[in-house]
């Protein structure tokens, strides 16, 4: 696996600029995949060459050249490529926010039914053509930066997610709007939780800040988002240690406190379930090479 790009996979480092709504990422997917992880952004990936599998909790999808990918931002996800088929791929990212600014209906690819909602679109269908080319316009305008680039851009964006919400409107009819309000409920857990997950927090604290009771708020959050609130808790830290074992200089102990471990020995033990090594080696395996000065 590239160094570069493992480490910046972890960064997770794909926050949409203010001006154009949008970030767009080459990415070339490793032959071995990361532990299932999250993005704050809605994602789309456009498949360029290569071959290679997404994963999902309950699906997988193989994907090539043309293909298209279609993630929440709530539902855990990797991927790889084939050994011999490299897979190079353009990652678009955007913030709900942006799109309901305009539409919120627009927002109905990305809050599925998971029993129904099939991740990919394959490169054959006219509409995977349409919004690959839709991306490759945002590549230009991002590399050209002429006048007004921004506001050209987020009109590609619209009309890249109008031309999903007309191709998945037969799997998103009818169960979207009651699942859009259960999800903006979850959505202020959510941003509770990106900002306190290095407390002691509690589901008691979630639920105050849904204005929910505790019964209601751990119904609803496995719901919408497929898992418990303290699997999804112990993610968000073991994420967030990862990331500052690469990114930092801290001291495993430093790092596990900062991501809310409440010892020592319950990080290391869950560390090691979820990503298969120990956060040392982690660290050893995805910090990039010291350089050696050369006079």
């Amino acid at each position: 696996m590239d160094i570069i790009q493992s480490v910046e996979a972890i960064r997770n480092n794909h926050a949409p600029s203010a001006e154009t709504g949008i970030a767009l990422v080459p990415w070339t997917l490793p032959t071995i995949p990361e532990i299932p992880h999250w993005h704050d952004a809605l994602e789309i990936c456009c498949c360029l060459s290569g071959k290679g599998v997404f994963y999902f909790k309950n699906r997988e999808y193989d994907i090539g050249p043309g293909d298209l990918v279609i993630v929440n931002h709530i539902e855990r996800h990797t991927s790889k490529s084939y050994r011999g088929f490299t897979c190079s791929n353009l990652f678009l990212f955007f913030n709900a926010s942006t799109i309901e600014q305009l539409d919120f209906r627009l927002l109905r690819p990305f809050l599925y039914d998971r029993d129904r909602f099939v991740h990919r679109i394959p490169a054959q269908l006219p509409v995977a053509r349409e919004i690959g080319q839709l991306i490759a316009r945002m590549q230009e305008e991002l590399a050209e930066r002429r006048p007004a680039y921004g506001t050209l851009i987020k009109s590609l964006l619209f009309h890249i997610c109008s031309l999903l919400a007309r191709h998945y409107d037969a799997e998103t009819n009818g169960v979207w709007q009651p699942f859009y309000a259960k999800y903006a409920a979850v959505r202020l857990g959510l941003a509770y939780m990106q900002t306190h997950y290095r407390e002691n927090i509690r589901l008691d604290d979630v639920a105050k800040a849904m204005s929910l009771s505790p019964s209601r708020a751990r119904h609803l959050f496995t719901e919408v988002m497929g898992e418990r609130f303290k699997t999804y808790l112990l993610h968000q830290r073991v994420q967030a240690a990862q990331r500052m074992l690469v990114q930092t200089d801290l001291t495993i102990e430093a790092i596990c406190e900062q991501c809310g471990f409440q010892s020592a020995s319950s990080f290391y033990r869950e560390f090691r379930r979820l990503v298969n090594e120990t956060p040392l080696s982690y660290k050893k395996r995805h910090s990039p090479p010291l350089l050696t000065a050369t006079f």
